[in-house]
């Protein structure tokens, strides 16, 4: 049975908690609270970067620019998330959305926006296969 998706959260308690309760499948889930401890994770190579919209007061950002910067690191997708304080409105969601996708990240998700939109069920079920999907895809050849 291979083991679990290796998966850095770089957010605060609570959030990586309303995270857990979304995931429907296991994957290892290593909670980072500031830029420095998210770096020392990425340490050992991660399938997936999770990061929260305020993560470290402002750190999403320069977390994903490192990432992104670091030639080992530059293909390990990442995926800004959003769980906690209430839904963006349309215009801060599109935003954060086009900052992500410019800055080099592999997706944005406004979980509550999700689950408002899909129910929870679905949003959890759209969460997980993002997740899974981009855990399994093959990381570039950085030599």
């Amino acid at each position: 049975m291979p083991s679990p998706a290796k998966l850095p959260v770089a957010d605060d308690l609570a959030a990586l908690e309303a995270l857990r309760r979304a995931l429907m499948a296991p994957f290892d889930l290593q909670p980072a609270t500031t830029v420095q401890d998210a770096q020392r994770k990425l340490d050992e190579t991660p399938d997936v970067v999770v990061c929260g919209c305020h993560f470290d007061d402002g750190g999403m950002y320069d977390l994903l620019r490192f990432m992104k910067a670091t030639p080992r690191l530059a293909g390990i997708p990442f995926v800004a998330v959003r769980c906690l304080e209430g839904e963006l409105d349309d215009t801060l969601y599109e935003s954060v959305k086009i900052a992500v996708r410019a800055l080099g990240g592999d997706a944005f998700v406004d979980l509550l926006r999700w689950q408002r939109k899909y129910g929870e069920a679905e949003a959890a079920h759209r969460l997980t296969d993002l997740v899974t999907r981009l855990a399994q895809s093959p990381a570039p050849d950085t030599a």
